[in-house]
């Protein structure tokens, strides 16, 4: 754990025990006070499952029974989502992956991407190179696979109730763009070559996430050797930035919020900035 600095403490030691990482193992978190009249709800997903994998609790549909609106990372809903993805999928400085690549390892990891996904990776040679990760996804698990975001939205369709996003998908697109594509590329060619410890991994994600440990998901990637050097990316930045939104969102009504489920846990993660934010989160046990 990051150290916290002495002014801190003295100014926040009311808190304080209250503001640091979440130690409670569940996804699923109730927020309340700071101007709240309702209780709200915090999940966290996976976005990618076997379908048996996914159990709607009762305990899940009660809160999300409870609530007025979902919010998802993005908006699912939005019927321009896929055109919009389209659009911010290719590197923007005209790269492509075959320049990014000694030829050899170019082709290398081409007959394995067509081997895995399918289709000749030359479909998809300007597409930003750590978007072709989550392309071989379905290959690890093994079944065609499927995600809480999916399961959300049908319940929210059924109850009638607004879907809308805590960020755009361009934004979620442009991230990918402050990461050197250099550097992405480097990451592809390692997810490709060691599929077998890929595959290990992602079971060992996915276990994490069945035994609820937010932060163990959060600490896998912090702590990975490419990922970890772009965590403010990939999830501080993101998160500070959805706490305006939440804390505007709750106090209008009651909402379920469900994200990535690595960005609940740290110090920085959604459960710790929404408590120093002085709302009441809570774990719901399931």
């Amino acid at each position: 754990m990051k150290k916290i600095s002495l002014s801190f403490v003295l100014l926040l030691i009311v808190v304080f025990t209250n503001a640091q990482a979440p130690k409670e193992k569940t996804v699923l978190w109730k927020i309340e006070g700071n101007g709240t009249k309702q209780p709200s709800y915090l999940f966290g997903t996976i976005h990618l499952m076997c379908p048996d994998q996914i159990k709607v609790d009762t305990v899940i549909k009660k809160c999300f029974g409870s609530t007025k609106e979902l919010f998802l990372e993005i908006d699912m809903s939005d019927p321009q989502m896929m055109n919009k993805m389209v659009q911010n999928m290719s590197m923007t400085d005209g790269s492509t992956l075959e320049k990014l690549l000694p030829k050899t390892d170019y082709d290398s990891i081409g007959n394995i991407f067509k081997e895995k996904a399918g289709m000749p990776m030359s479909l998809m040679g300007k597409a930003k190179p750590m978007l072709l990760m989550s392309v071989m996804f379905p290959s690890l698990l093994g079944c065609a696979p499927e995600g809480w975001e999916k399961v959300f939205q049908d319940m929210a369709k059924a109850k009638n109730i607004p879907l809308k996003g805590l960020e755009t998908i361009e934004y979620q697109m442009q991230v990918f763009d402050s990461i050197p594509y250099k550097v992405q590329a480097d990451m592809l060619k390692s997810f490709m070559y060691n599929m077998d410890s890929t595959k290990k991994s992602f079971e060992y994600m996915l276990q994490l996430y069945l035994d609820k440990n937010i932060n163990g998901l959060h600490d896998m990637v912090v702590d990975d050797e490419s990922y970890g050097n772009y965590e403010g990316l990939l999830l501080d930045n993101r998160n500070k930035n959805w706490i305006p939104v939440i804390n505007e969102q709750v106090k209008q009504k009651p909402t379920f919020f469900a994200v990535g489920a690595a960005h609940l846990g740290g110090e920085n993660g959604v459960v710790s900035l929404l408590r120093k934010k002085g709302f009441t989160v809570t774990p719901v046990y399931y």
